[in-house]
């Protein structure tokens, strides 16, 4: 028996009755990921309607979907979807140890690139279309307010369903997951909101400090840090808010050791936000008021405290719920907003990369090589890297690692303005071309 099937049965065994519904579950639907059956349910409320929205609900790994919604926190999102009247679609993973579909102890696809055990390898996101293509025929669903929200497992693969199906999604909400390290998924090009619930002391599952998932071996691969993971989410949002709304909320149960504040960032293109809860001495597992665990079988699996002061079904679907696929116009114009960069190889196997005109005021640029967990630094000494006048760039693989390219303009007095407000500049053009650290609103990552 697996640790995580070990855990499902431990939380199963401690939860509270289940929920009374009084929509109508479709049980074991079937649809496909393009080579395999998939399986689903999906929870319909009573007084449904053409229109209504959609939320994905992801269990986390080593779960599935029966279980998922039988207890605990997440059987919230029920009582929700009667009263907000949406469409409540739970998907199944597969499950690499049985290789089926329909059963337990299953797992998501979800960017990781260095897992070399118990990770899915199906194509989660071809049947996450599928879904949405069938709540589109058969309940004539509004494509503008689709959702996807998940924990651990469950959480990597909501960044996912963003990273790929940005043009569908509206905002996600994962809990308990960072970015990870290495990640084999292509770089996002649109934009969406999105809300990270992590607990800080977390440190075996999903460490809060980034690092190995559960083994010491990284055999569940490397994750950055739960604040690296928003801050990469402010970048590629093009959020620069200098005064973020910081909300504590009140302490409503002293006796679980554990409090939550939330910061807001707003002002990024198409309205999108980050909400970021930072869970004090939480651990692997969602907040909730309502739907409680047994804090004794909690600590002897690993996942630490439980806060008891948010319900966390409903925190994320405050956050969901306030954006809609295409978002209200920008106040303003974002420099660089669509500088998006194309890679490919060229004949000799160095990277071409190629970028629209429109990324700034100026008409020079520079190209620079970044890492997720450090950052990014100039792709010079290679020549005319720092002073390009066309939109295009040759990168020897020789020249160094990167996980990402940026691409930022050059004024010829400043390396380019950066931030929805152009606030700060980047170093003098004339010096060495290393803005390590910085975030830049005229970035694309590759």
């Amino acid at each position: 028996m697996s640790m995580q099937t070990l855990i499902t049965i431990l939380w199963a065994a401690v939860l509270l009755a289940g929920p009374v519904s009084a929509g109508t579950w479709l049980e074991e639907q079937i649809a496909s990921d393009g080579e395999i059956d998939r399986y689903y349910r999906a929870y319909v409320p009573d007084d449904s309607s053409p229109g209504m929205p959609v939320v994905l609900l992801l269990h986390g790994g080593g779960g599935d979907y029966i279980s998922l919604t039988a207890n605990g926190p997440e059987v919230e999102w029920i009582e929700l979807a009667d009263q907000q009247r949406f469409l409540l679609i739970v998907p199944n993973g597969y499950s690499i140890a049985t290789g089926q579909a329909d059963g337990e102890d299953q797992s998501w696809n979800d960017c990781r690139g260095d897992v070399t055990a118990g990770l899915s390898e199906q194509d989660d996101i071809f049947f996450f279309n599928e879904l949405l293509d069938w709540a589109i025929a058969t309940y004539q669903i509004d494509t503008q307010r689709v959702y996807v929200t998940g924990a651990s497992n469950g959480g990597m693969m909501s960044f996912r369903a963003a990273f790929e199906m940005g043009d569908r999604v509206a905002a996600i909400a994962a809990f308990i997951a960072n970015l990870p390290a290495r990640d084999e998924c292509a770089t996002p090009v649109d934009i969406t909101p999105t809300a990270i619930i992590n607990g800080d002391a977390e440190e075996l599952y999903m460490p809060w400090d980034g690092g190995c998932i559960f083994n010491a071996d990284c055999s569940r691969g490397l994750v950055i840090s739960a604040e690296a993971s928003r801050d990469w989410w402010l970048a590629h949002n093009r959020i620069d808010d200098p005064d973020p709304v910081v909300t504590e909320f009140l302490d409503i149960i002293p006796g679980d050791n554990s409090t939550v504040v939330r910061t807001l960032y707003e002002g990024g293109l198409q309205g999108s936000t980050v909400a970021f809860y930072r869970v004090r001495n939480g651990g692997h597992n969602n907040p909730s008021i309502q739907h409680p665990y047994n804090a004794l079988l909690l600590l002897v699996a690993g996942l630490g405290i439980q806060n008891r002061d948010i319900e966390s079904a409903r925190q994320a679907w405050n956050f969901l719920s306030d954006h809609t696929l295409d978002g209200p116009p920008p106040a303003s114009a974002n420099p660089g907003g669509s500088a998006y960069l194309r890679v490919g190889k060229e004949a000799g196997g160095n990277l071409a990369l190629d970028w629209t005109s429109d990324c700034g005021a100026g008409n020079r640029y520079g190209v620079y090589r970044g890492d997720l967990a450090l950052g990014y630094s100039s792709a010079a000494p290679i020549p005319g890297l720092c002073d390009l006048s066309s939109t295009n760039a040759s990168i020897s693989p020789s020249s160094g690692a990167a996980e990402f390219y940026l691409v930022v303009p050059n004024t010829g007095v400043n390396e380019g303005d950066y931030g929805s407000a152009s606030a700060g500049k980047r170093t003098p053009a004339g010096s060495a071309c290393y803005p390590q650290n910085q975030l830049d609103s005229c970035a694309s990552g590759l």
